[in-house]
């Protein structure tokens, strides 16, 4: 398996693969509404030569590179929705939908995978298996992987490892950060509704301000993470919106909360919710009020397989050198639902840098000015085909 061969093979494409990324930048489609982005990928394969299917959990895209008949494949996965966030780049490929933006680099996500395809097609003949293309919808939402994975997306032919990358303006173009177990959190939403008492605003007394009970329980939760889970167990209960009262002079009879629970593992996840539930309900009881506490579980924790996640670090710093091989030291409490595919097979996420080097502009993802240095798409190239090879051959 030659680098140099791919790095070449690469180069050829570069700039056409950048352009294919501009066009899907220029029209961005939000969760759920991926219909154009399914046709331009659906196209670009068809003039490839590799057959797909469309319309998968949505607007996906299943696509497979090898004999169908072949014993066992790696799998490949591409976010491809974008964000509600206007755009204020000053780039002649800017989106042209107000409101909406590849503020997540999913657009670099899908070019990437597309690129990786041509070059693995055009390797077919030597593939000791097959490579599976996993284009999919609302990531953003409500968690596409879930719905491409009941399709039977790791089937026919069967997906023995599995991987992904995501963009990270934290690190420069050219580096990669890479992680071995626990990388993101599960995520569970939080519904809390605190009904009290109102009355005039000049007799509290008279009634129960479920605005103060509401504050209490919010600074109660604080807690959770600070006195019933170690330091060393990252844990995050967020309120993250408030609403209640209707004027200044009366007391609140109901407010109403949202937020959201991270945890790395489902123990922990669960040992929270009960707690987030015991402090709410005996804070408003205290204080002659009651709540209602409602939780929806998300995407489950993000675990890479170890010794997956040891053979990329190994093809990584083989083609990208040691000195760009970045090591995760701490999980990040964020949340993908490439989580479902880690669940389902041994895989593998991992980060490519896209910050240009020297550069002063600050970057952070879903930001209305985030715009990755476009050389990133060489190397998550490099790494998806190379990784797969390696991938393949030790899984034959």
């Amino acid at each position: 398996m030659d680098a140099a061969r791919i790095r070449t093979a690469i180069d050829a494409i570069f700039n056409e693969i950048v352009a294919l990324r501009r066009d899907i930048h220029r029209h961005p489609e939000l969760s759920q509404q991926e219909e154009r982005t399914m046709h331009v990928i659906s196209e670009r394969l068809t003039a490839l030569g590799i057959p797909h299917e469309t319309n998968v959990a949505g607007y996906g895209v299943v696509a497979t590179i090898g004999r169908p008949d072949a014993k066992h494949a790696v799998g490949i996965r591409a976010d491809i929705d974008a964000l509600p966030i206007q755009e204020e780049n000053d780039v002649p490929y800017a989106s042209e939908i107000p409101g909406v933006m590849h503020a997540c680099g999913h657009d670099i996500h899908t070019a990437i995978l597309l690129g990786a395809a041509e070059i693995l097609k055009g390797m077919e003949a030597e593939l000791p298996g097959a490579v599976k293309l996993f284009f999919q919808p609302a990531e953003e939402t409500v968690g596409g992987a879930h719905g491409m994975i009941e399709h039977g997306c790791l089937e026919n032919p069967h997906v023995t490892r599995v991987m992904s990358l995501h963009v990270d303006p934290n690190y420069e173009a050219g580096k990669v950060l890479v992680c071995n177990g626990k990388m993101n959190a599960s995520t569970t939403e939080l519904f809390i509704t605190v009904n009290g008492t109102s009355c005039h605003g000049a007799h509290p007394e008279k009634g129960v301000d479920s605005i103060v009970v509401a504050s209490q329980v919010v600074l109660a939760l604080q807690s959770i993470s600070s006195r019933f889970t170690a330091p060393t167990t990252p844990v995050i209960v967020t309120i993250g919106t408030i609403n209640g009262g209707t004027k200044e002079n009366i007391i609140a009879g109901s407010v109403e909360m949202r937020g959201t629970i991270r945890a790395l593992d489902f123990a922990t996840r669960d040992f929270v919710k009960a707690k987030v539930k015991a402090i709410a309900e005996g804070t408003a009881a205290a204080y002659g009020a009651t709540a209602q506490v409602i939780m929806r579980d998300g995407y489950p924790p993000l675990v890479n397989d170890r010794a997956t996640s040891q053979r990329l670090t190994e093809v990584a710093q083989a083609s990208l050198g040691v000195e760009n091989v970045v090591f995760m030291e701490e999980p990040s409490l964020g949340a993908d639902d490439f989580a479902y595919f880690t669940e389902a097979v041994p895989g593998t996420y991992f980060n490519i840098g896209t910050a240009t080097p020297g550069s002063t502009q600050p970057q952070m993802l879903h930001s209305e000015t985030f715009c990755p240095d476009e050389s990133c798409i060489k190397t998550g190239m490099l790494l998806e085909v190379m990784a797969a090879l390696t991938f393949l051959e030790e899984d034959k």
